[in-house]
């Protein structure tokens, strides 16, 4: 299969595909190395959850393989968009001012408090159960 080939294979797909209002689907070439692979991206003009600003927001790439179905090419299409949508609403979700799930917490953060666990059994033998006594840092 050429490259134009399956880029028009790719194309027609996003066109049979139909998104939220401001919601958009590029296919794009990786240009970083010679002949790239070709990607998927969700795009969006939306306001920016940390600026307050209207801009271009973008999604995760998905490289894809010519050997794909169409069936796995819509599907990846559906993965991106459901991620797009679970990232804003990380960034907005708010809990005492906090994005405490926000897409953007830094994982060597997470690591620290990963053992800091509120669960109903204590029976977890790897995981040191802490005692929250309402009591916020700030």
């Amino acid at each position: 299969m050429t490259d134009k080939t399956f880029v028009n294979r790719l194309k027609r797909i996003t066109d049979e595909i139909t998104l939220a209002e401001n919601f958009m689907i590029d296919v794009k070439q990786d240009f970083e190395i010679p002949n790239g692979r070709f990607f998927f991206q969700i795009y969006c003009w939306r306001k920016d959850a940390i600026t307050g600003e209207m801009g271009m927001g973008f999604g995760g790439k998905a490289y894809l393989s010519e050997h794909a179905t169409d069936s796995e090419l819509v599907q990846t299409i559906f993965g991106l968009y459901k991620a797009y949508w679970e990232h804003e609403a990380r960034e907005t979700f708010l809990w005492r001012d906090r994005r405490v799930f926000g897409p953007h917490i830094s994982t060597e953060a997470l690591w620290d408090v990963a053992r800091r666990v509120d669960i109903r059994s204590a029976r977890h033998e790897n995981d040191r159960m802490e005692v929250n006594d309402g009591n916020r840092e700030g």
